[in-house]
């Protein structure tokens, strides 16, 4: 008897230390509550879906007066500290991470929501990240030039920087969502429902992840293609998963049908067979368009369909996540709105994110005006 005390108080021991966080050395601090996903249960409030777009990677070169991105930048976008703080609110706040594709099903044809399960006292959280192309007119502004995964094979950022006449090639691991995101869950795991990370939201006019892989780049293309596999490889094991934002980033009502399927052509073509395939389409701009004139499926969105899309997502300040035409008994899709959070947003709409963070607590005043 004796011995079976000593046994049961040795695992109540063990147990309470693994519920315990580790501070190392350095002052991270490691998550080791092996029971945090353990009691899994059914969530019945809204899913949460927020987005952002890449990071002013460099604040005080891309808000420079002189940067001719800096309205656009301003706007849109949020800085590396920014982003950083907003996790840990959103930590703080109880939310956690989980996979998009893991939030509807398809059954005998038919695109339904699916029952999403999350630890007790969670709230699920979808974060998904635009335009992550880095496009050419944007190099040297103050974003990074790429994503590369390293020689020890963790993913981080690349940018050349100029000094006068001399180069230098910065690798980071705090100035970019990617690697800010990937430490952020390696010191606190629980912050991701069976490792999910975010939705990357790619367009392809310009290539991906910083590589060019489209067809109007005639150097080198193969080797930027086998480069960028390497990363969206290292990104999909890592939890990441990847979108369709269009291919050339157009507004719905100034492209034909014609162009519109030539879009889609592009993306089969050119960004697929690098990212593989995806069933979830972020519409440029949030502008999406479902019916024609007379209230029938539109030709565009019938051809996202057939092209095999089958969630449709939005830009709204309000979680929505529904079956979409509203005023209809014809087809519906299912369909989803992102709450955007921008440089706009953190000044202009504190109320409607109170419910994940504190603007005023995460705002760069070090280098926004």
């Amino acid at each position: 008897m004796k011995n079976f005390i000593i046994f049961i108080c040795f695992f109540s021991i063990v147990g309470t230390l693994l519920a315990l966080p580790i501070t190392f050395t350095n002052g991270e601090t490691l998550q080791t509550n092996i029971d945090s996903q353990s009691n899994m249960i059914a969530f019945d409030g809204n899913i949460e879906h927020i987005f952002t777009h890449c990071l002013l990677a460099y604040p005080s070169l891309a808000l420079s007066e002189e940067n001719n991105m800096k309205q656009y930048y301003e706007k849109d976008c949020i800085t590396p500290n920014e982003f950083s703080l907003i996790l840990k609110e959103l930590y703080e706040n109880n939310y956690v991470l989980i996979n998009i594709n893991d939030i509807f099903e398809n059954i005998n044809g038919k695109i339904i929501k699916k029952k999403v399960f999350v630890p007790e006292g969670k709230k699920p959280l979808i974060l998904s990240f635009d335009d992550v192309n880095y496009d050419q007119k944007k190099l040297k502004k103050g974003m990074v030039d790429k994503i590369i995964v390293d020689e020890q094979g963790n993913l981080a950022s690349e940018t050349e920087i100029t000094w006068s006449t001399t180069k230098k090639i910065d690798i980071s691991y705090d100035n970019e969502f990617i690697p800010i995101l990937e430490n952020f869950i390696k010191t606190y795991p629980d912050f991701s429902v069976n490792g999910a990370k975010g939705t990357i939201c790619l367009t392809g006019y310009d290539g991906i992840l910083g590589y060019r892989t489209s067809k109007k780049n005639t150097v080198n293309r193969q080797q930027e293609i086998n480069s960028a596999k390497i990363v969206v490889d290292k990104l999909k094991t890592n939890g990441w998963n990847f979108a369709c934002h269009s291919f050339g980033h157009y507004h719905m009502k100034n492209i034909s049908d014609e162009q519109f399927k030539q879009e889609l052509e592009n993306w089969k073509e050119q960004v697929e067979p690098i990212i593989g395939e995806t069933n979830i389409y972020v519409y440029p701009y949030g502008e999406w368009e479902l019916t024609d004139d007379n209230n029938n499926t539109s030709i565009k969105h019938q051809m996202l369909i057939d092209y095999g899309f089958q969630l449709f997502c939005g830009v709204g300040s309000n979680p929505f996540f529904s079956y979409m035409p509203l005023n209809t008994s014809g087809t519906k899709s299912l369909f989803m709105d992102r709450t955007p959070i921008d440089g706009y947003s953190l000044k202009n709409r504190k109320k409607e994110l109170l419910r994940f963070f504190n603007a005023d607590e995460v705002y760069d005043f070090k280098y926004r005006t």
